[in-house]
Formats: C-alpha cells, structure tokens, sequence
C-alpha cells in the first residue's frame, strides 16, 4: 500500500468553506478599493504635505496649502482604472525655485486613499 493516498483527506465540505471565505475576502478588498479610489484632491493634499516636507517645516503651513494644492491638482493628470488610480505630475528637478521640465513626468500609483506609491 502506498502511505500517500493512505493519509486521511479533508473533506470536501471543508474545501468549500474555505474556498467560500477565500471568495469573500477577495470581493471585500475588491470593493474596499474600488470605492477608496483616490481621486485628485487626495493626491493634491498627499503631494502638498511631501512638498512640505521636501522644502523643510519652515513654510508657512496653512498658507501654502491653500495656494499650493489647488496648484498641484491643476498640473496633475490622474488615470482612473476603477481599483486604483495613476497620477503623473510634472518633475520639479530644482525644489528651492520650482523649475522643471514640464515634459518629465512623476508617476504614482494610487490606493485607499492614502497610499501613493512612487513608479
């Protein structure tokens, strides 16, 4: 006799259930991320408080946000894929005086809300 097919096998009622909670979860996360999709304006405030702390703590916080944010999201492009989202920005090269190649382009990819993970 072979011991291999002599182990005793889960039954098949505990493969479904297991599959069954596996299919669950996966449906929970798909939906978790197609409605915390981000959008431009989490972006907008993500980029302005990397900024922030890019430049130094030393800018006038509230202020610059005011200013800065509605600046970022007019520049930024987003690509809605329904479960996440990408946003591309033009490259600051020199951050004390803002200039850039307006061609270079930053991509991020876009989670939750909150999650902005550099390309």
């Amino acid at each position: 006799m072979n011991p291999r097919y002599d182990a005793p096998q889960p039954e098949p009622r505990a493969r479904k259930k297991t599959a069954a909670k596996l299919s669950f979860v996966i449906i929970v996360v798909l939906v978790l991320l197609a409605v915390m999709n981000p959008g431009k304006e989490d972006f907008g405030e993500y980029a302005v408080n990397h900024l922030e702390e890019t430049l130094g703590g030393g800018l006038a916080g509230e202020i610059t946000s005011m200013v800065a944010q509605p600046m970022v999201e007019s520049f930024t492009i987003r690509e809605n894929y329904i479960l996440f989202s990408t946003f591309s920005i033009p490259d600051i090269q020199d951050s004390k005086t803002f200039i850039g190649d307006i061609k270079a382009k930053r991509k991020y990819l876009g989670l939750f809300k909150i999650i902005f993970i550099k390309l």
